[in-house]
Formats: C-alpha cells, structure tokens, sequence
C-alpha cells in the first residue's frame, strides 16, 4: 500500500510539473486589437476627409497618417501574435492529453502484466528451494554470503543447519542450531537436530 502511494505521489508531481506551464495562456485578446484597429482606420480617414477639405495643412496631414500608420502596425503585430497564440492552443492540447494519458496507461498496463502484490523474498528464505540452474552448492554459498553479513538472521541460520547436517558438514551444522537457537528461541525440531549434529560430529 505505501508503495502505491508513493507512486501515485511522484506520478502526479511530475504530471502537474509539466502540465502548469502549458495552462499559463499569454495576456491579450484579438478581438481587442481588431478593435484599436478600426479605430485607427477610422482616424485614417478622417485626416485624409479633412486633408481634402483643406481643415489641416498637407504636413501636418502627413504627420497624421505616420503616427496611425505606425499604430496601426503595432496593432497587427499584435493580432498576429493572438492568431498564432489561438492555433497553438491545439497543439496544447494534445500535449495535456498525452502527459495525462501517459501515466494512466503506464500504471493500467503495470496492473494488468506487472506483479505488485508480489511478497518480498528474501536470499536465506530461497536457501530451501532450488531453482531451476541453480546448485545446491551455489544456494549455500549465497546463504553463507548473506549471513555474513547478517549474522542477526535466525530464520536464515534456521534453514541452512538441516542443509549442513544433510551434506555431512556436522560442524557447521552444530554452529547453525545454535546460531537458530539463540536468535529463533529453542523448538523440539531444532532441540534435536543440534542433538544429532553434535553426536555425528567427529
């Protein structure tokens, strides 16, 4: 259970990672230039309706039409950058949908083939069985490994000593009981296996 919730935990953070900065849409509408730019085209012409009626000298008409004109450049820029902003806002979303869907079907395909109810199986515990290439002589080496490095492990001291007492290795097998013994607690199996092991040691 913990292991789902931290999976779930960390799948989300990098999915809201992703997906904040593709919901931030820039400021600025395109209906609002197209606004400011009739305005302007309106105030175009009326300096070229009052140019004609002589209301404004020729220079003064001119300076007009420069300042207009050059708003309303900087008005089409602008729709221009909201037009594209709006066509890229499908390519967005098909971006959303695959860093949503991404994490669903990985854990939905995980579910179906994965195995995450599978028990923990540790080295000592697999001493008892062999499997498949494996001999005897390697489980006992990677017990022996283990337990070198974890002395504390009575479960594993308690499958190994019946295997040392099998292969005739007496010694090891009295060493093994004992270690059992005194980490596991004393049982009648175990009681008379370390019998037998120290009546067949030499």
């Amino acid at each position: 259970m913990g292991f789902w919730l931290i999976a779930a935990f960390l799948t989300l953070a990098a999915t809201l990672a992703v997906l904040l900065p593709l919901t931030r849409v820039r400021a600025g509408g395109v209906a609002e230039a197209r606004y400011d730019l009739e305005v302007y085209r309106d105030q175009m012409r009326e300096v070229d309706a009052d140019s004609a009626r002589g209301l404004i000298d020729p220079q003064s008409a001119g300076e007009a039409r420069a300042e207009i004109g050059r708003r309303i450049l900087r008005v089409g820029t602008t729709e221009q950058s909201g037009q594209s902003a709006s066509h890229g806002r499908g390519a967005r979303w098909v971006t959303l949908l695959a860093v949503l869907f991404v994490p669903l079907i990985s854990w939905g395909v995980y579910g179906l083939t994965g195995s995450p109810d599978l028990p923990s199986a540790p080295l000592a515990g697999r001493v008892a069985e062999k499997p498949a290439g494996d001999s005897v002589g390697d489980l006992i080496a990677r017990a022996e490994a283990h337990l070198a490095q974890n002395p504390n492990d009575g479960r594993g001291w308690d499958i190994l000593a019946p295997v040392y007492f099998r292969l005739g290795r007496f010694e090891h097998a009295v060493n093994a009981y004992r270690n059992a013994i005194r980490l596991q607690g004393e049982t009648p199996e175990r009681a008379l296996g370390l019998k037998k092991a120290l009546e067949a040691k030499p």
